[in-house]
């Protein structure tokens, strides 16, 4: 990290702090304003971004955004990028999502307890409810990932493999066992069985040492196909999840300011980013949508994505069409 100071909080704070190079700045400011738009107590969120290389201007319109709802501004974290060149990224995950495993580093011992979130999401429930968890003997509170086998490549059961999106981070546990160096150490000592970014390391090191959270603080794309992952949970859960869900996380490939779309909930980050002074969305013209329904498998995800938007209609959900 280049910048040394450490950061200390009020007591009551809520710690929210997310990673973003300059491309994904925009839509870091949707998911702060989304926050911020949901949480009884916005005056108490202290926003954090681990900086990736954010312009001046990208970062003055978020503060202009997050101020409109109460926020202080956003305290933007300088990292020394050239730690973090010598570790893989893939399509869609860039460096900046390593940043995270650095979090105790940014604050004081006074900060015990900090809420990490990928730049790819929404909130849409009061993050003060998430906040409140205890995670007192846990390192982290975290979901279980709903997609994907890569837990088989770690050799550890599959309901222990989470999704790093979302991490309510015990920043007590994390100094006194030097969680980041034994991260950073299994990653480096285990590329074969690395598939992910940080999160196969983070689950290679923390795999026992978290707190099962309920679906809908990481609402994935997996709840929408029924999987040996899926098939752990009661239906109670998976239903509340899909319907009211705390926070959606846009996983792959498939994110919502694309032109064309697939999630079924893609319009849950126009419904924000449709507030701001500038909407980093893009709108679709004719020839995107044949160009993105040019193939079979583009052709079942939109059934896949009609069919659920039905059904969130049927169940009374408001669809943001804006």
């Amino acid at each position: 990290m280049t910048d040394k100071q450490l950061r200390s909080l009020p007591s009551d704070a809520i710690a929210i702090v997310a990673s973003s190079d300059d491309n994904y700045a925009p839509h870091l400011t949707v998911l702060f304003y989304s926050l911020l738009a949901n949480c009884s107590a916005p005056e108490r969120v202290s926003l954090f971004c681990l900086d990736g290389g954010i312009s001046n201007e990208n970062k003055t319109r978020m503060n202009q955004e997050v101020r409109k709802l109460g926020a202080s501004g956003v305290d933007f974290v300088s990292f020394d990028s050239n730690r973090y060149d010598d570790l893989p990224t893939i399509k869609h995950i860039t460096s900046s999502a390593y940043y995270r495993i650095s979090i105790p580093e940014i604050f004081d011992e006074s900060v015990h307890k900090v809420i990490y979130l990928d730049c790819d999401m929404i909130v849409k429930g009061d993050i003060i409810e998430l906040w409140e968890t205890d995670i007192s003997d846990f390192h982290i509170g975290a979901v279980e990932n709903l997609s994907g086998h890569t837990y088989k490549k770690l050799g550890i059961p599959q309901n222990q493999y989470f999704n790093s999106g979302m991490l309510l981070i015990n920043l007590d546990l994390w100094r006194r066992d030097e969680i980041p160096e034994k991260v950073f150490k299994f990653k480096k000592e285990n590329p074969d069985r690395i598939s992910t970014n940080d999160q196969c390391a983070l689950n290679g090191v923390l795999y026992d040492k978290w707190k099962h959270l309920h679906l809908k603080w990481n609402h994935q794309t997996g709840l929408y196909r029924p999987s040996e992952q899926t098939a752990a949970f009661s239906q109670s859960e998976i239903d509340e999840a899909t319907l009211s869900p705390g926070i959606i996380h846009y996983i792959g490939w498939d994110k919502p300011w694309r032109k064309v779309r697939f999630h079924p909930l893609a319009g849950e980050y126009d419904r924000f980013a449709d507030r701001l002074e500038e909407s980093p969305r893009s709108k679709p013209g004719f020839g995107d949508y044949l160009k993105a329904y040019a193939s079979v498998s583009r052709l079942k995800k939109l059934k896949r994505q009609l069919k659920w938007q039905a059904w969130y209609r049927e169940k009374g959900y408001d669809l943001y069409h804006g």
